[in-house]
Formats: structure tokens, C-alpha cells, sequence
């Protein structure tokens, strides 16, 4: 027989769930329920309530709080250049098979959070791009967050955010304004954020007018699903990649283990490196 105080809380985590889903339009329901847990309990008490059923009440009377807890729910994590060498992978042996059957290499960044990744793919593509003459790219980047995809338009960061970006990079795609550092606007034109949810009633951002990418980036972000939600995951990122194209997750990531007829390891890429091939079949 069950605690009735961890019957009543988890009645409550229930209830603050299907709030946030009622009223931003993005269910969690799916997600860790260990982590979900700690983080819902963690912004409970940040909003000084003593249990989860009176932060419910909050939740309902103070309609900034629920920005609040998705924002803590989601917890954006980005960097320029995060993990260099997957990057140098990317671009010395990735790229260049890539199909862009339509002349336009197209990239998804998915859970992109204030930009810097996205950028970091649009730096790549554009160089790829000046490589081979008359190709032409574009990026779509993703996020739950609203608050988050509004710093990554600016596109504006501080020096230590830019320093993992190689010099001559820095010099072709990042202008100094006062003490920061703005995404040039060659760049910056190139990339579309958007609100949306990978699971959700969507399975591409809206901004992404052909749902079919030779590239898609989704690093950290399956680690949040229950097992079976990552199964659906991969399998609608699957329907998204053209044949040929790549999906990149995180180092720390794995596929699961019944999605080999869809990907399979990129030829010549390091192991580890979280970089896989769309299969052709």
C-alpha cells in the first residue's frame, strides 16, 4: 500500500502538468518523471510553497509563474561550439556527403535555447556553402521556451560566451557592439527560430515550410524522455531527414536500440561522436 502523501503529491505533479499543458500548450506528461519531480519540487520551493498542491494553486493565481516553471522545466543549456571536436567531425567528414538534393543544404536545430548552437551550425553550413560555389543553406531552430528563442534572434552575446569560437570564424561572423558580440547578419538572416514542441501536434516548425532536412541536431535533449517517447522521437526526427542526411545527438546520448533500420553509425566519423546517417531504406 502506497503513502497517501506521495498518492497526494504525485496527484498534484499530475494536475501541474496538465495546468502547464491546458495553458501553454506543451505536455510534459511523458517526460522523466524522476527529473520532472526534482525540478517541479525545486521551483515549489523557489516560489516559497510548502508543497506541490498549494504551488498548483499559485500556478493558477499567478499567471507569470507558469513561464516561470517551464523555463525550469526546459532548462536551456547551449554553447558555441559545445564539444568541438563533434563539430570539426561535422564539417570535415559530414558535410560534404550530405545530399541538399535541393542545392540548399537545410539544418534543424532542435531545443536550440538562446541560439548559440543554431548559429554555430549556420557558421559550418556557410562555410561548406563558399566551398562548393552556388549551394546555398538554411537553418530552422526549435524551443519550447519563448523567453529563450527571444534572446536568440538578437543574437547578441558576451565575450565569454564567443571564446570557444575559432579565431578566423570570429572575425568572418561575429561583429563587437561595446562589450558583446553580434551574429552578422549574413548569418543571422539564415536562421528562423521558432516555438514548438517535438512532440506536439506538429511534427516540423511551421517556419519550416518543407519538412525534409539533410541535417538535424537534437543534442540533449531525448535524455529528458521516458523510453517510449524516445522511441517516437527518433522515429518522427526519422520521417524529417532526407536519406543520406545526419541527425546529431549528444555525446552523452544513445539511440534506442531498435531504431538501427533508420540510422546507422556515419561512415568515418570518431565513435562517440553521437553522429548518425539516415539509412536509404
Amino acid at each position: 500500500m502506497g503513502h497517501p502523501g506521495a498518492a497526494a503529491a504525485d496527484g498534484a505533479v499530475e494536475r501541474i502538468l496538465a495546468e502547464v499543458a491546458e495553458r501553454r500548450g506543451i505536455d510534459f506528461r511523458d517526460y522523466r518523471a524522476d527529473t520532472l519531480r526534482n525540478r517541479l519540487e525545486s521551483r515549489m520551493r523557489a516560489a516559497g510553497c510548502a508543497d506541490l498542491a498549494t504551488y498548483h494553486a499559485r500556478l493558477i493565481a499567478e499567471r507569470e509563474e507558469i513561464d516561470r516553471l517551464v523555463e525550469s522545466l526546459v532548462v536551456p543549456v547551449t554553447e558555441f561550439f559545445r564539444d568541438g571536436w563533434v563539430f570539426r567531425e561535422l564539417a570535415d567528414r559530414v558535410l560534404p556527403a550530405l545530399p541538399g538534393s535541393s542545392g540548399t543544404l537545410r539544418a534543424w536545430v532542435v531545443g536550440t535555447a538562446t541560439g548559440e548552437e543554431a548559429y554555430t551550425v549556420a557558421m559550418l553550413l556557410a562555410e561548406a556553402a563558399a566551398r562548393q560555389r552556388g549551394r546555398g543553406f538554411e537553418v530552422v531552430a526549435s524551443d519550447l521556451d519563448r523567453r529563450s528563442l527571444e534572446v536568440a534572434r538578437k543574437g547578441l552575446y558576451p565575450e565569454s560566451a564567443v571564446e570557444a569560437v575559432p579565431s578566423d570564424l570570429r572575425r568572418r561572423y561575429l561583429r563587437p557592439e561595446g562589450s558583446r558580440f553580434r551574429v552578422v547578419d549574413s548569418i543571422r538572416g539564415r536562421v528562423h527560430f521558432a516555438q514548438h514542441d517535438l512532440m506536439g501536434p506538429r511534427i516540423a516548425p511551421e517556419k519550416a515550410i518543407v519538412a525534409a532536412f539533410d541535417l538535424v541536431f537534437c543534442r540533449n535533449v531525448l535524455l529528458y524522455f521516458e523510453a517510449s517517447l524516445r522511441v517516437r522521437a527518433v522515429q518522427r526526427l526519422a520521417a524529417v531527414i532526407e536519406p543520406g542526411g545526419a541527425l546529431v545527438i549528444g555525446v552523452t546520448e544513445a539511440l534506442p536500440r531498435d531504431s538501427t533500420e533508420q540510422f546507422v553509425a556515419h561512415p568515418g566519423v570518431r565513435p562517440g561522436a553521437g553522429i548518425f546517417r539516415r539509412a536509404s531504406g
